[in-house]
């Protein structure tokens, strides 16, 4: 009987654990996935941006966020507080696009800045990503915060370790990453040519009428009201850390590539450095695979791509790939 009510207890607290897992927290914690606006990573900020506005406060005040301008948000996001951001108050939404496409590769592949003045008042918004502009997906979000009480829109606090895959987590000068794997299987996205980004205000209030759910079916608990014209989350820019590669091949490469046509395999001689990092492309830019190769010499097989023009990429060159059969 006590072994019985001991395996008991073990199931309803693990049953009671599911669900409340926690995340990184804030910047400069063990394990925090906060990137710096002035990371070497990103390669590319924004070009482009339309934002539809949100309520100051959307259960009482149909009055509309206000604070600035829809390109503060491109560009290079900054550490100074209210110079280049733009707020879109209770369900405001924001929708960026690029230069080139951002493509799925090796971690994150974008991230998000918020502006927010410390580590616990955190104004989030959901995310979502489309490679044609009329499919978005989202991105699947956790909130764990309790809603026993309303997280005031005058202090906060919410806890970062327990919010995941929402953009706002971190303060600012710090930004939300986002891996583009994780929606591998969503249909009618290409994750390897993700043309915009979206980011929907989250509605921080607990009333059931008006709030935010995560993917789970909880409701988002963070601050609210906030009846400003600076209400919501307030974008401060998006950073590309993957992006379709130019493949216009250059005039001349160092680097030998050969049989070319091949069939089943290839062979890159005169690999100058060691580390050397190494991409395979499709015709169209897509990015199939990405190492670090090691040794000056590399053998690939590629017996399992369809026949066509690839691109090889091999640390800023290019080189044109044919396969045959």
């Amino acid at each position: 009987m006590k072994q019985k009510s001991f395996w008991l207890l073990v199931l309803f607290f693990s049953i009671s654990s599911i669900g409340f897992a926690q995340y990184d927290g804030i910047v400069g914690s063990e394990g925090c996935m906060a990137i710096s606006h002035d990371d070497s990573r990103i390669v590319a900020w924004a070009t482009d941006c339309h934002v539809q506005r949100g309520y100051y406060d959307i259960a009482k005040n149909r009055r509309l966020a206000s604070f600035g301008t829809d390109s503060n948000a491109i560009g290079h996001a900054t550490t100074i507080p209210d110079q280049k951001v733009v707020s879109l108050g209770d369900s405001g939404v924001a929708t960026l696009t690029f230069a080139r496409p951002i493509t799925n590769g090796e971690g994150f592949d974008f991230v998000v800045f918020e502006n927010s003045l410390n580590h616990t008042f955190l104004e989030l918004a959901f995310v979502e990503v489309s490679s044609d502009g009329e499919r978005f997906v989202r991105f699947p979000s956790v909130s764990n915060t309790p809603c026993n009480k309303q997280v005031s829109g005058a202090t906060g606090p919410v806890d970062a370790t327990k919010i995941h895959n929402l953009a706002g987590k971190y303060c600012i000068g710090w930004g939300t990453p986002f891996d583009l794997e994780e929606l591998k299987d969503s249909a009618g996205l290409d994750i390897y040519n993700i043309t915009h980004v979206r980011m929907v205000d989250v509605i921080g209030t607990i009333d059931s009428a008006y709030a935010s759910r995560d993917s789970r079916g909880n409701i988002i608990n963070e601050p609210y009201p906030t009846p400003y014209n600076t209400g919501g989350f307030d974008l401060a820019g998006v950073g590309v850390l993957h992006r379709v590669v130019n493949v216009t091949e250059p005039a001349e490469s160092r680097f030998r590539l050969h049989p070319n046509p091949c069939n089943d395999y290839f062979i890159c001689q005169n690999l100058s450095a060691q580390n050397i990092n190494i991409s395979l492309y499709s015709s169209n830019g897509k990015l199939l695979k990405q190492w670090q190769q090691q040794e000056e010499q590399l053998q690939m097989d590629v017996s399992g791509l369809p026949c066509g023009i690839y691109w090889l990429r091999v640390g800023n060159e290019v080189q044109k790939l044919v396969i045959v059969r």
